[in-house]
């Protein structure tokens, strides 16, 4: 359990203060916690009970870090001892101040910061990584090789961990976050389960006469351009910030020019956890509208995998804007313009609108029309339909008689047999769709998720590239005079 407390005594007088210190403490102990607290100037009945503090210098500068008893002696050897009966912590806090009172005085103040860093620095490699000579069992040198063998180890440390080692600490860490957000996974099955509900209720039990094809195209439609825009909405509003994280992180460099972890491990392991995820939710939009609207069964298992394709890649391209756009609100604002030209791409078949000629070929781009296609094979094949409601769809005629009536009896026969489309194999052969349309639907979805992610994953590795600031953490920069900031104390 970590539990970090940023200034948690701020606005407290000394004794409430010290109170709200108790009780890290007493959780520190109790609970085998780890407790980082920020804070400023404290009394020295709350420096009693730190147990390591964190000294930091204005610019980032580390000059000490270990246990609180051990500070006041670590630099009295360096010159600096603390006079009796006073605040420890008060002591230190100047130690490392800046005083501005004038140019020299300034000066001074950053030539001792610089001195007490690179001391602390040259103290801390000989703590963090002893020599050989500090080693028991230390072996002064190997066969034929002349070097130290412990020396060698500790070098070796420094080392990047191998690709299945970060790998699997990827995934735990995947793992971990989405278990956090099950609270917000089940808010989302409960909405997803609820509009599932009364999509199914305003399309109960479709039938198969001629009006029952325009509906299941129209519900078919639908449910794609839903189950697209929840998942891409998701990753548009979470991945930008998580890049961020990640290419903070991929920015922390040692001396040996080795990282935390590489790209291609972080973006497997988010892969494999989240995939299943972002498959879930349209999968269990589908198996509920489908018994509600009276959806063909016999190809339902087609019908959820073409909506679990559709999932997967609908978040493909949210993470694939979401790389490209600087932050969460840019994403936001370019994720619905993309989604917009995909669903007016969408019906390239013709079942509502015609897509014109010219951008036909755009349309192999639509995540919205392999998913509708893909969708309309599932549902109207093997499907027939009748004629009986053809009459209900063509215009009335005020008959005057009875040879009248038998005319336009006889016409809508004729109509019926011209007209009428008896098999889901016509509807789909009117769209252009082939007995093959599910399996190519999924090909091209599948095309079109690999396609999202290299181009994520590329612009991952570009922008994990680019320099950030104090991107080396063994020697950060020492910063200008004119940077001021507090020192803090850090348990």
């Amino acid at each position: 359990t970590v539990l970090i407390a940023d200034e948690p005594t701020t606005g407290l007088d000394a004794f409430q203060a010290d109170k709200v210190v108790e009780q890290l403490t007493e959780i520190a102990h109790s609970k085998d916690a780890m407790v980082m607290m920020c804070i400023h100037q404290p009394r020295s009945a709350i420096y009693d009970k730190l147990d390591d503090i964190l000294l930091m210098a204005p610019g980032g500068h580390v000059c000490f870090l270990g246990g609180a008893k051990e500070a006041v002696g670590y630099f009295a050897k360096l010159g600096y001892k603390c006079p009796e009966n006073y605040n420890p912590a008060e002591f230190l806090v100047d130690l490392v101040s800046v005083d501005t009172t004038s140019e020299r005085s300034e000066k001074e103040s950053w030539k001792k910061i610089k001195m007490l860093y690179r001391v602390w620095l040259k103290e801390s490699r000989n703590k963090f990584l002893p020599s050989a000579a500090a080693q028991p069992g230390a072996v002064e040198g190997s066969k034929g090789k002349g070097k130290n063998t412990v020396a060698h180890k500790a070098r070796r440390r420094g080392r990047r961990v191998g690709l299945f080692s970060q790998f699997s600490q990827l995934v735990k860490r995947a793992f971990t976050q989405t278990r956090r957000e099950g609270y917000i996974h089940l808010t989302r099955a409960v909405g997803t389960t609820v509009l599932a509900l009364a999509f199914g209720s305003c399309h109960f039990k479709l039938g198969l006469g001629q009006k029952g094809i325009k509906r299941r195209g129209a519900v078919m439609m639908q449910v794609c351009i839903n189950s697209a825009m929840m998942a891409t909405i998701k990753t548009l509003n979470s991945f930008p910030k998580e890049r961020t994280v990640v290419r903070k992180e991929l920015s922390k460099t040692r001396k040996d020019g080795s990282k935390l972890y590489g790209i291609g491990p972080y973006f497997v392991s988010k892969l494999l956890i989240e995939a299943p995820i972002d498959a879930f939710f349209p999968v269990l939009f589908g198996s509920i509208v489908g018994p509600l609207s009276g959806l063909n069964g016999k190809m339902r298992l087609p019908f959820l995998g073409t909506l679990a394709l559709q999932g997967i890649s609908a978040s493909a391209v949210g993470m694939s804007v979401g790389a490209l756009a600087p932050n969460t609100e840019t994403a936001l604002a370019i994720g619905p313009i993309v989604m917009v030209l995909s669903i007016m791409l969408g019906d390239s078949g013709g079942m509502f609108a015609e897509v014109p000629d010219f951008l036909k070929p755009a349309a192999r781009f639509s995540l919205i029309k392999w998913g509708f296609d893909g969708c309309m094979g599932s549902e109207f094949t093997g499907l027939d339909f009748t004629c009986d409601d053809l009459g209900e769809m063509m215009p009335k005629e005020q008959a005057s008689g009875s040879k009248v009536s038998l005319r336009n009896r006889k016409y809508e026969k004729e109509v019926a047999e011209r007209v009428c489309i008896r098999s889901g194999a016509k509807v789909l052969e009117s769209m252009n769709l082939g007995k093959d349309c599910v399996k190519t639907a999924a090909l091209m979805q599948t095309k079109l998720i690999s396609m999202n992610l290299l181009i994520t994953f590329l612009l991952l590795q570009f922008s994990s590239n680019a320099p950030l600031q104090f991107s080396n953490l063994d020697e950060p920069p020492i910063c200008y005079p004119s940077e001021r900031r507090e020192s803090i104390l850090i348990t």
